[in-house]
């Protein structure tokens, strides 16, 4: 092969991959807009939702126009073709975006650089409008005529409409004995169906009806007259003595023994008590899981995402348990989660539990509505750990100890090995659950949730700051000890003892060294008497050679200004030795020290030592 041949082939290839890339990219901008479209008619053109499908929208149309020009379109039935190929596809007529052009003899349309976002949410507009019109004025063709979009264009021959209707003149003349309707079959008639009596199972009868059931239906006497009522012709009896109503004595049907017959008596009465939008829930879950076109079942889950939230905003937690559950059921049943359907269910699902749900169950909850609070438990349960501020704030509000543990139950389960969901619920606004929640995570096992009780130290409510430092102390460890020493630094001075006392003397040696180094400095003489033993007590109680020798030394130092601040440092210090209890703590009591006080808390301390622990006996 020349050279000039190898070069031919290249741009050939080189021209084959350009028109791939141009129809994925008018796949995917007809697959954006239909979807804008299907949203356009769910929520109204302010919506977020909306804003964000023509946003998206207009920068595909952007990128589009940059490297390709306009994009022009054949109009098809059910297709719309780009350079020969078929770039969207929907078969269904009822919501076909490409047949609800074509049936109104549009046969191409063209979308030219310069289109904005306000033209194109003004024409996505335009067909969610007429679309959505009845008979005669669904046409697109005459919308988009009166509007005039600049950079929109379409052709649509004038003719179309007059030959359809000539080839169905047609066809109907080409039908043989079908004989001609009298005039008053030609006047259009309303039938207007109460869809909430549908389940009821019952059939609301005229003045009329109720005189034919009581006296049978007239029969023709064979002169073609009419008489009254024909004996002959005995009614059914009514439902309560078929075999099917309590207290009935009338045998069952036959085929049937008297314990199927009151099963199926059972499952009428179930079925009555169903509530009536159940079907179509399933219905459109089913229908989301038969379809094969993204766009339509992006539009079956938007149609459940808006009844979810209706039902959850009146309440009605029950029916909204339904729709999680097919919906839930739905995603196990598709399969890999990278699959176009499982993206877009997995999307729902989480829509479905986010702050738009969430802020309709506070509104339900604050409103005069009845509740069923195990369906409101079951709700949150589905939702999940989305759930858990509706189920904090729900708490606060509750008064009975029932719901409470049951809400509870539901945090510490929706929480589950995660301590960091306990800790962000708790607040200076929700006292009563932060106490809960407390003792959820000192619980949890390995001592996980310990360290998030250092969050509380920055709480303003004191007792949730004692609380803690009380879980801290029942807990003990490595992790506790973190903790506490934060709340050494306490504004409050009792918590700050508190925190003191509820030290593990197995503390790391560092964390010894740097208190003995604090305990050191001029600024912890200025703390009270109580603390500077509370402190000292603790180090004490570490039996550590480092404490040792700092309690040693405190109680020895001498200074040729006595003063309060000193003293009350040897007399801590006389405490710590006497918790330390060990022999050289003793021989450093038994050197004594300075001042007639500390003298004698020396002998005292002495006398504790030699006498043993608290309830100790003689062997």
């Amino acid at each position: 092969m020349d050279e000039g041949q190898g070069s031919r082939s290249g741009d050939v290839t080189a021209e084959r991959s350009e028109l791939e890339f141009c129809v994925r990219k008018a796949k995917d901008l007809l697959l954006t807009m239909a979807n804008a479209v299907s949203a356009m008619k769910i929520y109204p053109s302010d919506h977020d939702t909306v804003r964000s499908f023509v946003e998206a929208l207009g920068a595909k149309f952007d990128d589009f126009f940059v490297r390709f020009g306009p994009l022009d379109l054949d109009v098809r039935e059910h297709a719309f073709v780009c350079a020969d190929r078929v770039v969207y596809l929907d078969e269904s007529n009822i919501r076909s975006l490409p047949f609800f052009f074509f049936k109104d003899g549009m046969e191409s349309i063209s979308f030219r650089p310069g289109l904005d976002r306000r033209e194109l949410a003004e024409f996505l507009d335009l067909v969610k409008t007429v679309s959505q019109r009845p008979g005669e004025e669904n046409d697109i063709v005459a919308a988009l005529w009166e509007n005039d979009f600049p950079d929109i264009q379409y052709y649509a021959p004038d003719d179309f409409l007059e030959n359809r209707i000539l080839a169905e003149r047609r066809e109907i003349e080409a039908l043989e004995n079908i004989p001609e309707l009298p005039d008053a079959a030609r006047e259009p008639f309303e039938i207007k169906v109460d869809k909430g009596s549908l389940a009821e199972g019952r059939i609301a009868l005229t003045p009329a009806d109720r005189d034919r059931l009581d006296h049978g239906p007239a029969v023709p006497s064979s002169d073609g007259e009419t008489p009254g009522p024909a004996a002959e012709a005995p009614l059914a009896a009514p439902e309560s003595s078929a075999g099917f109503g309590p207290g009935s004595s009338v045998a069952a049907p036959a085929g049937l023994s008297e314990g199927d017959a009151r099963e199926v008596e059972e499952m009428i009465r179930a079925n009555r008590h169903l509530w009536p939008e159940g079907d179509f829930v399933s219905l459109t879950a089913e229908v989301v899981y038969l379809e094969e076109d993204p766009a339509a079942c992006a539009s079956g889950l938007d149609v459940l995402k808006e009844f979810l939230v209706e039902q959850v905003r009146a309440g009605k937690f029950p029916a909204a348990n339904t729709v999680l559950r097919e919906v839930q059921d739905l995603r196990a049943h598709i399969g890999p989660s990278g699959s176009p359907k499982a993206v877009l269910v997995d999307a729902a699902l989480k829509e479905m539990s986010g702050p738009r749900t969430l802020r309709a169950v506070d509104e339900a909850l604050t409103s005069s509505v009845e509740v069923s609070w195990p369906a409101l438990l079951e709700f949150l349960r589905r939702t999940g750990p989305a759930a858990l501020p509706t189920a904090a704030a729900l708490f606060e509000r509750q008064a009975d100890r029932d719901v409470r543990k049951q809400i509870l139950g539901f945090i510490g389960e929706a929480a589950g090995p995660d301590p960091g969901l306990l800790a962000r619920l708790a607040g200076d606004a929700r006292p009563d659950l932060s106490a809960e929640i407390i003792g959820l995570l000192a619980a949890l096992p390995g001592g996980s949730g310990l360290l998030h009780l250092s969050g509380f130290q920055r709480f303003k409510n004191r007792a949730l700051r004692l609380e803690a430092i009380q879980a801290l102390g029942r807990a003990r460890g490595p992790r506790a000890n973190q903790v506490l020493f934060g709340f050494l630094d306490d504004p409050d001075e009792s918590l700050r003892i508190q925190a003191a006392l509820m030290l593990d003397p197995l503390a790391e040696t560092a964390r010894i060294r740097r208190l003995i180094e604090e305990a050191a400095a001029p600024a912890f003489r200025k703390k009270s008497l109580k603390e500077k033993q509370a402190i000292l007590s603790f180090l004490g109680r570490t039996r550590s050679a480092e404490a040792l020798e700092f309690l040693s030394a405190t109680l020895r130092r001498r200074s040729p200004l006595p003063s309060a601040g000193r003293r009350e440092m040897r007399l801590a210090a006389v405490a710590g030795l006497a918790g330390m209890g060990t022999p050289e703590a003793a021989a450093a009591l038994a050197r004594g020290a300075r001042g007639r006080k500390v003298r004698e808390a020396c002998a005292a301390a002495l006398g504790r030592i030699a006498a043993g622990p608290p309830g100790a006996k003689e062997s």
